[in-house]
């Protein structure tokens, strides 16, 4: 099971409280209810959509981790990626 975490107004976080006890159900309930419910609207599935389960940061840091990227075969940007760097142990 996965979490799922949302920044959101005042206003947007009453009106989906709201809803939710317009249609008698827990906010999360709801949520998952209007997720579905566009999915099914707009013809969107798990079939026909490239699904990538892994977070890119989540690889990223595994590739950090096992030694793989290096502050010598990575080119280091700018904002917080700019801060991170592997240094080899002697």
């Amino acid at each position: 099971m996965k979490s799922l975490f949302i920044r959101c107004s005042q206003e947007t976080y009453e009106l989906a409280h709201a809803l939710a006890k317009k249609e008698n159900r827990s906010l999360n309930k709801q949520i998952i209810h209007m997720i579905h419910n566009e999915a099914d609207t707009k013809k969107v599935s798990l079939n026909n959509v490239d699904v990538n389960y892994e977070d890119t940061a989540e690889q990223e840091g595994k590739n950090i981790y096992s030694g793989s990227v290096t502050s010598e075969n990575t080119i280091i940007g700018k904002g917080l990626s700019g801060l991170v760097e592997t240094k080899k142990q002697d």
